[in-house]
């Protein structure tokens, strides 16, 4: 998880009452939601359920959060944990509720008006998420928001769930306001050979802020057999009920490891723009696994004043017509840039639990104050962190069933 991760999720509480119809008045509804933490995860994981069966899931809380008000549900402020079959993208909303005796609960406590919750926003009933999920904990097993419960973590029998490559995400069940907290990287189970499950792979860089003529790298792990390659593609953020549009920026990369990474400089229609990353991996066997960027990519729609060849103090607006942020990483053809990182882990499949891949740090630009560029000054201009800088107001997205 990014450090701006939490406080996002956060705010989105604020939003919510505007988009959930028919809630009574109750004295928690402003309350801001405690989220599972997560520190130190490896970027990906081998699991072999052979040897062992119970895979043990460490997570932390930013602080207690024990004291239940009288008109939420009953259970209410506790941690659940749920393991999926495929990772989604930062516009593809993981539905609000568990199940549908959950939402009963709500309308008994007059929390939620009846009917109002739609079935495609209940986990048990969505056909978007059918056979994909598995609870780690059960309902009549969600945990307190305690210290003792989270140093203690939660077990995992992965042998009721299909072999397979599973993200993990911690659930805080507090009605009408459920919020969701990814785990970084993915857990391979499998039995003996981790081959046999096929690739895996996720993305390990996380927010990114660069300007439009930023190179930035976006790194990642993979476990797949030899002679594996990767796909990168990049979309806009798409309006809710709209699927995005992938365009290829790097085409079958040789996989030179454990670890990828490929340079990014944002396409023009991402300028000022938020965005969204994926990458394919795919073996000579034919499988693909898909993973994409956990957060959103917010592009500066002006130049990097950094690249500006001109010394001086900052005026108004940034340089024009200058190119680059720095040093680059890897080739660039045709506005493409492609680099690999040598990963320097051996051969595939030495990887056991609790071992990471890919987990270096971003690079690029931070999207701070300007410096160091002398520019002819721009009526009524800020800062180039103020210009064309667009952040769509993301909705939730209802899938049209």
């Amino acid at each position: 998880m990014t450090g701006t991760a939490i406080p996002r999720r956060l705010a989105l509480v604020a939003l919510t009452g505007a988009l959930v119809p028919a809630v009574a008045s109750a004295s928690n509804m402003t309350h801001p939601r405690t989220p599972v933490t997560w520190e130190g995860t490896p970027c990906l994981t081998l699991h072999d359920r052979s040897e062992d069966p119970i895979f043990h899931l460490e997570y932390g809380i930013p602080f207690e959060d024990l004291e239940v008000t009288p008109d939420e549900v009953p259970g209410s402020r506790r941690h659940q944990f749920i393991a999926y079959c495929r990772p989604h993208h930062p516009q593809d909303f993981l539905p609000t509720w568990i199940t549908q005796a959950d939402v009963d609960a709500a309308v008994a406590a007059e929390l939620v008006g009846p009917g109002v919750v739609d079935a495609t926003d209940i986990l048990e009933l969505s056909e978007h998420w059918a056979d994909c999920w598995f609870r780690i904990n059960g309902d009549d097993e969600r945990r307190p928001i305690s210290d003792a419960m989270a140093d203690a973590g939660v077990d995992w029998d992965t042998s009721a769930v299909p072999a397979g490559v599973y993200t993990l995400n911690g659930y805080t069940y507090e009605p009408v306001f459920n919020i969701w907290t990814l785990r970084p990287g993915v857990v391979k189970i499998h039995d003996g050979d981790p081959h046999a499950v096929g690739p895996a792979a996720a993305i390990s860089t996380g927010e990114l802020t660069p300007y439009r003529d930023d190179e930035v790298m976006i790194e990642g792990c993979a476990h797949a057999l030899p002679g594996a390659t990767f796909t990168a593609y990049w979309a806009v953020t798409p309006m809710p009920d709209v699927e995005p549009e992938w365009i290829e920026y790097v085409v079958d990369q040789e996989l030179p490891g454990e670890e990828f990474a490929f340079a990014f400089t944002p396409p023009e229609p991402l300028w000022g723009e938020s965005g969204l990353i994926r990458v394919d991996v795919s073996d000579p066997e034919g499988r693909t696994y898909t993973t994409y960027q956990a957060d959103n990519l917010l592009v500066i729609n002006s130049d990097n004043p950094d690249s500006c060849e001109q010394g001086g103090s900052f005026i108004g607006s940034p340089c024009g017509g200058t190119s680059g942020a720095g040093d680059s990483t890897g080739d660039s053809e045709g506005g493409t840039a492609a680099g690999t990182a040598d990963s320097g882990s051996g051969e595939s499949g030495d990887l056991t639990d609790g071992e990471a891949t890919g987990n270096s740090g971003q690079t690029g630009d931070d999207g701070g104050a300007p410096k160091g560029c002398a520019c002819a000054a721009a009526p009524g201009a800020g800062g180039p962190w103020l210009l064309g800088i667009v952040v769509p107001l993301l909705r939730r997205r209802r899938r049209a069933r």
